[in-house]
């Protein structure tokens, strides 16, 4: 049991040795053999050296190889990523509570209410856009033969947004 052990911890320690190797420079590009150039013609512009990653794993790598995802995810972690859509929508300059209305807990309540008021009239709104869609899809689901018990499932569905509309917009008929 000790011997594995003490190979184990070589093997680990030879690993450890070979990643904590330095890693090398930009290493020049190799001079390439100049041709022989006839005498009165002009000399060929000199080639142009592969630009290097520098060593690694495989070597000299040219730069126009691609890109190693490992190498992008780095990047993208360090840097962010420029393709990614934002989180959350921005928010208007003024469109939170105001300084006096933060200072004074009857206005910030009004605030609230206020808010609250514009959330439930998105959600009514938004219900009433997909209460006839939900419809066309049930009689779609009758004429493709679905089950009687899937369909009654989404009637359900469509009674309970229905209350809930019913119930957001009662309030809002009587102020």
């Amino acid at each position: 049991m000790k011997a594995g052990a003490l190979i184990a911890a070589l093997a680990l320690a030879a690993a450890a040795a070979w990643l904590a190797r330095p890693q090398a420079g930009v290493a020049a590009a190799p001079r390439a053999a100049t041709p022989a150039v006839a005498p009165g013609a002009a000399p060929a512009p000199p080639a142009r050296a592969v630009e290097t990653a520098g060593a690694g794993w495989l070597g000299e790598l040219p730069r126009s190889a691609p890109v190693p995802a490992w190498d992008s995810m780095a990047d993208a972690r360090r840097h962010g990523d420029a393709r990614m859509p934002p989180l959350a929508p921005s928010t208007r300059a003024g469109s939170g509570p105001s300084a006096a209305q933060l200072a004074d807990p009857q206005a910030y309540r009004a605030y609230e209410a206020r808010q609250d008021a514009r959330v439930l009239a998105a959600f009514a709104s938004a219900a009433a856009l997909e209460g006839p869609r939900l419809q066309a899809d049930v009689e779609r689901a009758r004429a493709a033969g679905i089950p009687a018990a899937q369909i009654a499932r989404v009637e359900a569905k469509i009674r309970r947004l229905e209350q809930l509309r019913r119930e957001i917009a009662g309030p809002a008929v009587q102020r």
